[in-house]
C-alpha cells in the first residue's frame, strides 16, 4: 500500500464523520422548525448543503436519521454519567444536578429543545426509537446505583426499580410543566418530584443525597 493511501483512508472517514454531523444538525433544525412530519429528506439535504443522494448513502430513511439523533444525545448522557461517577459524585446529587441544569436550560431558551422533542416524541413511527432512548437512561442509572449500593443489579432490581423512578419524576415535571402552560417553576417543580420519589425510596434503598463534589 502507498503511503498516499495509507493517508487518505482516515481523512476520508474523518470526512465522512463531518458529513454525518452536518446531516444531523440540519434534521434538528428542521424537525424544529418544520416539525418531523414537515421535514422532508430532500429539505434535510438542502440544509446540509449536500446532494441527496449522499444523504441516503448515511441515512436509509428519516426515521433512521431520527434515531440517530436519539442516539447522540443517549452517547452524551452515558459520558456525563461515566465521568461524574469516576468523580465519585452520589447519584442522587448527579441527578439533582443533571435535572436542574436541564430544566434552567429549558426556562432560559427552550423553545428549540421544546419543539425537537415534541416533534419526534410525539410522531407514532418513532416510538420505539425514544423508548430505547429512555430505556438507556434508566440501564446507565441502574448501573450507577447498583455501583454506589454494592448490589448486583441482575439479582437485586431495586437499583432498576430507583432508576425508573427518578426518571419517570423528571419527565413528570416537564409535562406538568408544559400543561401548565410554561407557567410555573420547572426547576420547583423537578425539586418537588424528586423529594418525592427520594422518600418513596427512602424505606427500601439506602441512597443518601449528598452535595456534588
Amino acid at each position: 500500500m502507498s503511503e498516499a493511501s495509507k493517508v487518505s483512508f482516515p481523512r476520508r472517514t474523518a470526512a465522512k464523520a463531518r458529513t454525518r454531523q452536518r446531516i444531523e444538525e440540519a434534521a434538528r433544525r428542521l424537525f424544529v422548525t418544520l416539525g418531523y412530519g414537515d421535514a422532508t429528506m430532500a429539505a434535510i439535504a438542502d440544509a446540509a448543503d449536500i446532494h441527496i443522494t449522499t444523504l441516503f448513502t448515511h441515512f436509509a430513511s428519516k426515521r433512521e436519521l431520527a434515531a440517530a439523533i436519539a442516539v447522540r444525545a443517549g452517547e452524551r448522557f452515558g459520558e456525563v454519567v461515566t465521568m461524574q461517577r469516576a468523580q465519585g459524585v452520589p447519584v442522587l446529587s448527579f441527578w439533582r444536578n443533571q435535572v436542574a441544569r436541564i430544566a434552567h436550560a429549558y426556562e432560559r431558551d427552550g423553545d428549540g429543545q421544546i419543539n425537537l422533542g415534541r416533534a419526534l416524541a410525539g410522531e407514532p413511527e418513532l416510538l420505539p426509537v425514544w423508548y430505547g432512548h429512555q430505556r438507556l437512561q434508566i440501564d446507565l442509572m441502574t448501573d450507577y446505583i447498583a455501583d454506589e449500593l454494592g448490589i448486583d443489579p441482575a439479582k437485586d432490581r431495586r437499583a432498576q426499580m430507583a432508576a425508573a423512578m427518578l426518571v419517570a419524576g423528571g419527565r413528570m415535571a416537564f409535562d406538568s410543566w408544559m400543561e401548565s402552560g410554561r407557567a410555573g417553576d420547572l426547576v420547583a417543580e423537578n425539586e418537588r418530584l424528586l423529594d418525592a420519589a427520594e422518600a418513596l425510596l427512602a424505606g427500601g434503598l439506602p441512597l443518601i443525597r449528598r452535595e456534588a463534589l
